[in-house]
């Protein structure tokens, strides 16, 4: 065992060191790679490069190189790039704050079925950003989401909706009913109100 206390906190320090360098080398190598396919136009690769621009892992947050990957990923119809363009208007990062615009976007993903972006215009609703305050639709964009997860829903059939749970105490039964209908009349018109 003749090695002391330093020699093995030496060791750990240069093993943890040498992993750095390795794992970063080699997410350079996957950098150049996942620019290179979004610069070809590859949907997955633009979109998973604004997200690393949007988390911070290619270095510092940039979110006009969030907006700039996304959209491009976006004219391809990519509902969680189109969502990611919508979180930026709708928190102001990047671009100045704009409900409306974050709407259109959101809107946008959530006809193709994004549950997060369906629960963002549910929130949006309930606190009337961009929208009056309107509880009815705040639970059918909520009641929506969960439909995203589980297409069975009907009234005779409803599904949980932990979000629609705490927007019930503030609306009356026929509200709920409402809701409710209009996510389901919705889910069969293909996402057109």
């Amino acid at each position: 065992m003749g090695r002391g206390l330093r020699g093995r906190i030496y060791d750990y320090r240069l093993g943890w060191l040498l992993l750095l360098l390795l794992v970063g080398n080699l997410q350079a190598g996957e950098r150049e790679r996942l620019l290179q396919r979004a610069e070809q136009g590859d949907r997955e690769a633009q979109y998973r490069l604004g997200e690393r621009y949007f988390e911070g892992t290619e270095g510092a947050v940039d979110y006009g190189q969030a907006m700039y990957w996304w959209r491009m990923a976006a004219r391809q119809k990519d509902p969680r790039a189109q969502n990611g363009i919508g979180t930026l208007y709708d928190n102001g990062k990047g671009v100045a704050k704009d409900y409306h615009e974050a709407a259109k976007w959101f809107r946008l993903a959530a006809n193709q079925g994004h549950l997060m972006a369906r629960r963002n215009l549910g929130w949006m609703h309930e606190k009337g950003q961009g929208f009056p305050v309107d509880l009815v639709k705040a639970y059918q964009w909520q009641y929506l989401a969960e439909m995203s997860r589980n297409r069975h829903a009907s009234l005779s059939h409803p599904i949980p909706c932990p979000l629609c749970d705490k927007l019930a105490p503030h609306m009356t039964p026929q509200q709920i009913e409402q809701a409710m209908l209009q996510a389901i009349h919705w889910q069969r018109e293909d996402g057109e109100e």
